[in-house]
């Protein structure tokens, strides 16, 4: 129950944070605008036949490249946002994405191309548990229209167990990914030294972890669900809809597209930060002998409260040096 209780909290204060600060969206709204085209060309606009089976796999495992290295560049564009914050210095998205590109992207790298690989696969999975499904698409689906442009961008709607779980999988390795990140950010370690810290702590939190997992793909569910009525209404209502409604519903995904992902984004990168001042707490409860705390019974971070609860990681590279 502790657990549930501490995912629960991180979440809530993933979204106030947000209403105060819609700034953090920023990076996840400018990842979308290249995710967004990049997702409708490849669709509607590619021409697939001529490739080989060889040359389609590596169209995938490129175009899966690029959405990685988005996703992980706008993880880091937060957490630098987030340290921003932490020392009290005003919102910089240029500040931001000038320590992204130049002290984070090369450590990162190496994690984008594992996480590449992983995605890559649960992708052909995918894409071959569901292949019956997909063959039995009508002609009208295959055109490029602003209805069909929403409904690719609002996902797949058509339901199938085997894609819910490999889904539901990837979800769960893209947020792993997110939990590791902090340490190349805030940290400055290597890709290795990250990687098995960030496991660690998500070993060590997996309660907390799992709640944030479930939490977030509720609010996702909840944010989809006025766009997933629209597609149903016209699909299956046979009612049709102005062009412009269909532009606002894109609009609208956008905004939840890029809100969900920040969910995870942020609920990572609290569970991290709370992590360390659990570590400092263990550290000086053993210091004066004192019973060892839970993670409940250590402050929560908080960007708003003026206390810099990164600080003593400088302090810690100032003593190693």
């Amino acid at each position: 129950m502790n657990s549930i209780k501490s995912g629960w909290d991180l979440i809530k204060y993933s979204t106030t944070l947000f209403l105060r600060h819609p700034v953090m969206l920023m990076p996840l709204l400018f990842t979308w605008l290249l995710y967004a085209p990049t997702v409708l060309y490849f669709k509607y606009r590619f021409d697939w036949d001529p490739l080989t089976l060889q040359q389609t796999l590596l169209t995938v495992l490129g175009i899966t490249f690029f959405f990685a290295l988005l996703l992980a560049f706008s993880a880091s564009m937060l957490l630098e946002l987030i340290q921003q914050a932490e020392s009290g210095r005003e919102l910089s998205l240029t500040e931001a994405f000038a320590d992204s590109l130049g002290s984070n992207l090369l450590r990162m790298l190496p994690i984008v191309v594992v996480w590449t690989l992983v995605w890559f696969v649960l992708t052909v999975l995918t894409a071959l548990l569901t292949r019956k499904k997909r063959g039995s698409s009508s002609a009208r689906d295959d055109n490029f229209s602003a209805e069909n442009a929403a409904r690719t961008l609002a996902g797949d709607t058509r339901f199938s167990l085997s894609a819910a779980f490999f889904r539901a999988l990837n979800k769960g390795v893209r947020m792993a990914v997110f939990l590791v990140l902090p340490a190349i950010a805030w940290q400055n370690q290597g890709p290795w030294d990250a990687f098995t810290r960030g496991m660690r702590i998500l070993r060590m939190n997996i309660g907390t972890f799992m709640t944030g997992y479930a939490l977030s793909e509720l609010a996702a569910t909840i944010v989809f669900i006025p766009p997933a009525i629209l597609l149903y209404i016209s699909s299956e209502g046979k009612i049709t809809f102005p062009e412009w409604v269909w532009f606002g519903t894109i609009a609208y995904i956008a905004l939840a597209w890029s809100y969900s992902i920040y969910l995870e984004q942020m609920f990572t990168a609290m569970l991290y930060l709370w992590h360390l001042n659990w570590e400092k707490a263990i550290g000086e409860a053993q210091a004066a002998r004192r019973p060892i705390p839970a993670l409940r019974d250590v402050r929560r971070p908080c960007l708003l409260d003026g206390i810099d609860d990164l600080a003593h990681l400088k302090d810690c590279a100032v003593k190693q040096q």
